[in-house]
């Protein structure tokens, strides 16, 4: 990682001395051409009384010949511009994807752990519906607690740009969907999300990792999803 780093910021450094050189060369070949036109103008003002006409030729070709190098200095400018901005785009892309490489890597560890709290609430959530009236308190408070350390860790994984994927009732998408199986469902329509297993997560827009889900099979009967863009349109 240091490594790249290092060979981006030299590449960089590289880029920024062509560019201060090619500069440099510009400013000079300006000023060469301005001292040349105005010992022109003083050899133009001389020829009417003898000036030396074949001094005055060579120093117009001297002219003619650093205009030239100087649209050739800009052409060269330019181009080590031009470089300079490819090289901007490819380091954030390349910093882009190192990130994503990280927060993979870190996220295959955290990841579990929402994921078996989405299951023991899963769990508890019915426990507590036929739990005693003496034992339904303290069912109902260890969900409270389950529902809190879940919110916590979204809200962090939120603060650093991940956000779950919502997929139950929405049409299955194969870039975010790892469909498990096919399901014959009386109240979605084929080729929608029914279940998930493990919620998929998306970093700025990314995938992280997609949703393990069910689909509604083909024999199901239920109406087709809404999609995005009908809801849109209805707010």
């Amino acid at each position: 990682m240091t490594q790249g780093t290092d060979e981006n910021s030299s590449g960089g450094n590289d880029l920024s001395a062509e560019i201060d050189k090619t500069m440099a060369e510009a400013e000079a070949a300006v000023q060469d051409v301005t001292d040349d036109d105005n010992v022109v103008e003083i050899l133009d003002d001389d020829e009417g009384s003898g000036g030396d006409a074949a001094e005055l030729t060579e120093l117009r070709e001297r002219v003619s010949a650093l205009e030239g190098q100087v649209s050739a200095t800009k052409d060269k400018w330019l181009r080590a511009v031009a470089d300079l901005e490819n090289y901007k785009k490819r380091t954030k892309r390349e910093m882009d994807d190192q990130a994503l490489r990280t927060s993979k890597s870190l996220l295959s560890g955290f990841l579990p752990v929402v994921d078996n709290l989405e299951r023991a609430l899963e769990v508890a959530e019915p426990t507590a519906a036929g739990a005693s009236d003496e034992n339904a308190e303290n069912v109902r408070n260890l969900i409270q607690g389950l529902k809190m350390v879940r919110q916590e860790f979204l809200g962090a994984l939120s603060r650093n740009g991940i956000e779950a994927i919502e997929s139950i009732g929405k049409a299955f998408d194969p870039s975010l969907h790892d469909a498990l199986q096919q399901m014959d469902s009386p109240d979605h329509a084929p080729g929608v999300v029914i279940r998930e297993f493990e919620k998929g997560y998306k970093m700025n827009d990314r995938l992280l990792r997609p949703a393990r889900v069910i689909v509604a099979g083909a024999g199901s009967t239920g109406a087709p999803a809404q999609d995005a863009e009908s809801e849109a349109d209805e707010g």
